[in-house]
């Protein structure tokens, strides 16, 4: 998603005009679960993760004006949806981070793709590189060449129609956390993400309105009480 300088200078006069009520209620809104450690939320679509070079409204800046102390574990696509886990301190963080470096947190995400999908209840995995490509900026590709692996277990859940077009719901599983991944997986295979306003075009992009991409459920070790929690936020799509 491109924006133009003059909608980046709007966005970012208007994140300065909010009043502080704004942003505890934006907070409370999307609060999953909280504690004195961790904080997890329901991250909206269309919201990046943190500032960007030029656009400074984000999910991170906006929790910072309700708990200043509040720090960065991972991101989701500004496009994307869903839980999102930040942490209250540096122990917090610490451990967290490195169970992400190690695979642990198990993460499930839900998509609806353009086509029908293989038989419901099929389970496959996609095993490819996947690399920014900077002559098509935002886009990330395929590239078998690349070092770096990029892994996608996946589910088909259901056959749908939207506007009469043939569509699938389909859970996702990342191993790897590549940026792009999930939607540059589902269209290696030949069906990309409804909604997509970066790789679908046409008719695939007008039937949804946004990106058809959740994360719905996160599952990892609590730092303190050293317990596998799950967190699961409900599909909006």
């Amino acid at each position: 998603m491109t924006l133009s300088v003059q909608i980046i200078e709007q966005l970012n006069t208007t994140e300065q005009q909010y009043s502080e009520e704004f942003f505890v209620s934006f907070a409370k809104n999307i609060t999953l679960f909280e504690d004195e450690d961790i904080w997890v939320v329901d991250k909206p679509a269309g919201l990046l993760s943190v500032d960007g070079r030029t656009l400074k409204v984000s999910l991170l800046s906006r929790l910072e004006r309700v708990c200043p102390q509040v720090k960065l574990i991972h991101r989701l696509d500004m496009d994307t949806s869903g839980v999102m886990i930040f942490a209250k301190h540096a122990q917090a963080q610490s451990h967290i981070s490195k169970q992400f470096i190690d695979r642990l947190p198990q993460k499930t995400y839900e998509a609806v793709v353009m086509g029908t999908m293989e038989v419901v209840g099929k389970k496959g995995e996609i095993n490819v590189p996947v690399r920014y490509e900077p002559t098509t900026k935002p886009k990330h590709i395929v590239d078998m060449s690349w070092k770096k692996q990029a892994l996608t277990r996946y589910e088909v859940l259901h056959h749908e129609l939207r506007q009469g077009k043939p569509v699938t719901r389909v859970a996702l599983y990342p191993v790897t956390g590549r940026s792009h991944q999930l939607r540059v997986h589902m269209l290696h295979i030949g069906h990309v993400m409804i909604g997509d306003p970066i790789y679908a075009q046409g008719e695939v992009l007008s039937l949804a309105p946004r990106l058809n991409l959740h994360a719905r459920k996160l599952r990892l070790k609590h730092p303190s009480l050293e317990s596998w929690i799950d967190w699961e936020s409900a599909v909006p799509f």
